[in-house]
């Protein structure tokens, strides 16, 4: 257990050895819902999660890479305490309202000389040694059933997207609400120019509410199911709408899938009741009848029984009970081919109900996990299931034959990880962590649709700096990329990480894998070779491994795990240098332009540097917050000026800090920014009185 755990405030305090024994049992399955839950420490969760891993294994498909994701992206908030309960999470949203009722006509990426400019990339076609490209993560999509050419798709946290022919374009219109995500969304089947979106954290899937447009997309204003209103929601917090679900055949009704419960409105979201608590993750309608309502609840002994209104949704009750004995999450699936049949899926398989849901049985497993299933709507003998690869069946889910291939680019490659599945006058569509496609037959080959959506989620970006043509980038699951002045190469797969480019020699470039794994390049991205490095991807790297390049020798790389080596060659030759004596594995670090030998080490709250290329290491961290530091920087021109950062989730006034004197005092330079919790700083290599910050929300 990490050592900052500090149970303050649970009710009852149970020793970590029969915690952990309890853990392997019951609870083990359930570190999701305790990341979901702010009663538990981050640390507990973290505990639970490893538990969990142990037993069940951390291989593709296994959940583990989304929990280190999440570990990743969220102990920089809670550290050192690990609490979540007393955190305000409207904090960055209040924070940028408030910092943008002062300078709101600096908003735009237009209100600035030249611009910022959209860099892409909106495709992944010029592939060279990239074995899983893709374009990004698509949640959720829409196909208008008279025109199949009206398409839209919401993505993690690239928002809301809209064509009108078939996908040859594509327009944004939610770069400037107050989150970047769309988990959910759904259009009115009585008027199509109407549509509520679930507009969420991208990092973290917590939502804002649901936005409203009127016009087919182009604007948005918040509904009356809105944080404010509802008193939950808000960036960073652990509320999530799953589902939002407009009566197919019942103007204005509109039912909400949430981690609060099942919610239906009868008046288009002036108002709404409860129908039941508890996650409510799917919902399907009967085809012919209108007061037959179907739903999943994902909760304690419910999650093996489907949810059932047969009046309208004024209420529920358990239906039938699915043979899935795991509790795995189940995805309902109805067709108007056969309008009394149910479909259920899950990791554990495929059920089905052939009395609107009274009963159920087992058609096949196609052994695989289930994250997304449909039925076709014109033969249910054609059905869709799986997660990192995709399955078919052609007779009625007595059997699944593979159809895709994660890594396989043939003419059926959708990339791996389904999120949704839908069809259309039976025509399959899937949103994946890559694209979404289409399937005109039945699953066997796929056309992929969303070309010209820039909806990538970049870790981290590598800037030549003597080409400014040239850049590299990493990330999630869609592996790192090279943009040049030519445009876009996709180059290796997985997460990518962090990235160099050479100032001096436009081919050469590294790239990384989670863990600190690296690969370069020494043709521009035509082919990928393994650094070799000493312990990359062993798990003694952090997530995100710093991985510097030597400002005054440009053959030179230095490569951060739990010590530090230095690669020579441009990094194909690695030499141990030194252990900086963090006693963890190393998070940020920097090292000063001016004088290589200055280098600054931080993991959480503890910063150490040396002034000898790492014969020796202090701390300086005498006189900072007892935080976790999110980035070190130096000045370029004066290796005694160092800042850090802070995005810590809470009001503190304490986000970002500069040095004059190498660590000796420090200065809290924070000033107007208030609590906008920060994530990154750079200072202007031309005019040191510039700095740039990276915050929750926006650029200062």
């Amino acid at each position: 257990m990490n050592n900052t755990f500090m149970p303050t405030f649970k009710l009852l305090f149970i020793p970590f050895f029969i915690f952990a024994q309890f853990l392997t049992s019951a609870q083990v399955r359930e570190y999701k819902k305790m990341m979901a839950d702010n009663s538990y420490h981050f640390y507990e969760v973290v505990d639970a999660a490893n538990t969990y891993f142990d037993i069940h294994g951390r291989g593709k498909g296994s959940g583990w890479k989304n929990f280190e994701r999440w570990k990743n992206e969220n102990e920089s908030k809670f550290f050192p305490t690990g609490e979540r309960h007393t955190v305000d999470f409207y904090l960055p949203q209040k924070e940028y309202a408030s910092i943008l009722a002062k300078q709101s006509h600096l908003k735009n990426k237009t209100s600035f000389d030249n611009g910022w400019v959209e860099l892409g990339p909106w495709d992944a076609n010029t592939v060279t040694s990239h074995y899983s490209p893709g374009i990004g993560r698509v949640e959720d999509i829409w196909i208008d059933p008279t025109d199949a050419n009206h398409l839209y798709l919401g993505s993690r946290s690239g928002g809301f997207w809209k064509t009108s022919d078939g996908g040859k374009n594509w327009k944004n219109t939610t770069d400037f609400l107050v989150a970047c995500g769309v988990r959910t969304f759904d259009v009115n089947p009585f008027n199509k120019n109407e549509i509520l979106i679930d507009v969420q954290h991208g990092g973290a899937e917590f939502t804002h509410g649901i936005y409203r447009s009127t016009d087919g997309g182009d604007t948005w204003i918040k509904s009356n199911f809105n944080p404010d209103i509802l008193g939950w929601g808000g960036l960073g917090n652990t509320d999530r709408i799953y589902k939002i679900a407009y009566h197919p055949n019942v103007n204005n009704q509109v039912f909400l899938g949430t981690s609060k419960g099942l919610f239906v409105s009868n008046d288009n979201l002036k108002t709404w009741t409860l129908a039941f608590n508890g996650a409510a993750t799917d919902i399907e309608f009967h085809p012919t009848k209108n007061n037959i309502i179907y739903a999943y609840r994902s909760y304690f002994n419910d999650r093996d029984l489907l949810k059932k209104s047969t009046d309208s949704g004024a209420s529920f009750s358990n239906a039938g009970a699915y043979p899935n004995n795991n509790y795995s999450r189940i995805y309902l699936s109805v067709s108007p081919a056969e309008p009394d049949h149910v479909y259920a899926a899950s990791s554990n398989g495929v059920f089905k109900s052939t009395d609107e849901g009274a009963n159920f049985t087992a058609l096949s497993n196609p052994n695989s996990s289930g994250f997304a299933f449909a039925v076709s709507d014109i033969n249910p003998d054609y059905m869709i299931y799986g997660y990192v690869d995709l399955f078919a069946s052609a007779d009625g889910g007595q059997s699944f034959s593979q159809k895709t291939a994660w890594a396989n680019q043939n003419n059926a490659y959708i990339h791996a990880d389904l999120r949704i599945a839908e069809c259309v006058n039976g025509v399959f569509y899937v949103g994946t962590d890559g694209y979404f496609a289409k399937s005109t037959d039945n699953g066997n080959t796929w056309t992929r649709l969303n070309d010209g959506t820039a909806i990538r989620e970049f870790y981290a970006v590598g800037l030549s700096q003597g080409n400014y043509d040239i850049n590299m980038a990493g990330s999630q699951d869609n592996g790192t990329s090279i943009l040049n002045k030519d445009g876009w190469i996709e180059w290796n797969g997985g997460d990518g990480m962090e990235a160099l480019a050479h100032p001096l020699n436009k081919d050469w470039m590294i790239g990384s894998w989670q863990f600190g794994s690296r690969n370069y390049t020494q043709n521009g991205g035509l082919t990928r070779n393994g650094c070799n490095n000493p312990n990359g991807g062993s798990g003694n790297a952090a997530w995100e491994a710093p991985l510097l390049q030597n400002p005054q020798n440009s053959m030179q790389v230095y490569h951060f795990s739990d010590t530090m080596y230095r690669g020579n060659d441009f990094g194909t030759q690695w030499t141990f240098k030194s252990d900086p004596g963090i006693g963890a594995t190393i998070t940020e670090a920097a090292i000063a332009e001016s004088d290589s030998n200055v280098i600054a080490v931080a993991r959480n709250n503890i910063l150490r540097l040396t002034t000898d290329g790492g014969q020796s290491w202090k701390s300086i961290h005498s006189g900072l917050p007892n935080f976790s530091i999110t980035d070190i920087a130096f000045d370029p021109k004066n290796k005694n000026t160092i800042m850090v950062t802070y995005n810590r989730y809470q009001k503190d006034n304490q986000k970002i800090f500069i040095s004059f004197d190498q660590g000796a005092t420090w200065t809290n330079i924070t000033y107007n920014l208030g609590d906008m919790p920060l994530r990154t700083v750079v200072m202007d290599h031309s005019d040191s009185s510039y700095l740039y910050v990276g915050g929750e929300i926006g650029i200062y």
